[in-house]
């Protein structure tokens, strides 16, 4: 399994693009996938590849448009595959296609179906493969000439999303409503309607999943983080593992999920 991310993205549109390829001899492949706060747009050029969400399979074929998830899910690859894609700043995705986001909460779906205009536009650029490099190239030349959906709900939600990441997720949705005008129920409806989750689950899972990234990289052991982080007790942090992950601690620091720490080594 390889998996190479590339930086060069476009501030508050894309966070970055990664290409993931399985040879023969990492085949067949099985990971836990971690929701991270973003959504992608992937293009899969060849291989068998399935999501496994709640026990329904998702067959990942062609260019596949990926929502919110709210819980981690199964990952299986039974062939030599190779994709390339895109992680979205959290916005980005309504910015592009103007439509409510939480349609796709914890869903792979065609982009195809799901908005067949966008597809057109973009498949020109992914059936043209030649290198990494050069895909990165044209797809900043290619989301930079589409016009988006920018306005005064956006512009409060990019802050809201700010302050959560200036914060790693230390803080509530009350402090969040003392540096905005607007009401908590507004914030919740236009929040989970442009990011796809709910302002509260979005800061649980942005706090979980830097702790995560920090331990994988060995900063600092799991009772420090647990600290640093403000859970109150191992089974505060337990309780948003469980919630996240799919499965305890001691359950998963027993496995080796070699996808899911590249990722969060990235």
């Amino acid at each position: 399994m390889t998996l190479k991310y590339f930086k060069n993205g476009i501030p508050q549109l894309i966070e970055e693009y990664y290409q993931l390829s399985f040879s023969n001899g990492s085949i067949p492949f099985e990971s836990t996938i971690l929701p991270q706060g973003f959504t992608h747009i992937t293009h899969l050029y060849f291989g068998d590849q399935k999501a496994i969400i709640n026990e329904n399979k998702t067959i990942l074929k062609d260019t596949i448009i990926s929502g919110q998830f709210s819980r981690s899910y199964h990952f299986k690859c039974n062939s030599e595959a190779m994709s390339f894609g895109m992680s979205f700043h959290p916005t980005a995705l309504y910015k592009l296609l103007n439509t409510n986001i939480s349609k796709l909460d914890n869903k792979h779906l065609n982009l195809k179906t799901f908005h067949p205009k966008f597809e057109k536009k973009i498949s020109t650029i992914f059936n043209d493969f030649t290198t990494a490099e050069d895909m990165v190239n044209r797809l900043n030349t290619f989301f930079n000439s589409l016009d988006l959906t920018i306005n005064k709900t956006t512009d409060t939600i990019d802050k809201v999303i700010q302050l959560i990441q200036n914060k790693e997720g230390l803080l509530n949705v009350s402090e969040i409503l003392e540096e905005i005008n607007l009401s908590q129920k507004t914030l919740e409806t236009q929040f989970k309607k442009v990011v796809g989750l709910t302002p509260g689950k979005y800061i649980r899972l942005y706090r979980f999943i830097k702790l995560m990234k920090r331990y994988e990289n060995q900063e600092l052991e799991i009772k420090d983080l647990i600290y640093m982080f403000d859970y109150y007790d191992r089974s505060h942090f337990a309780k948003d593992f469980k919630l996240f992950m799919n499965e305890s601690p001691s359950s998963y620091f027993k496995k080796d999920y070699p996808l899911l720490k590249a990722v969060f080594k990235n």
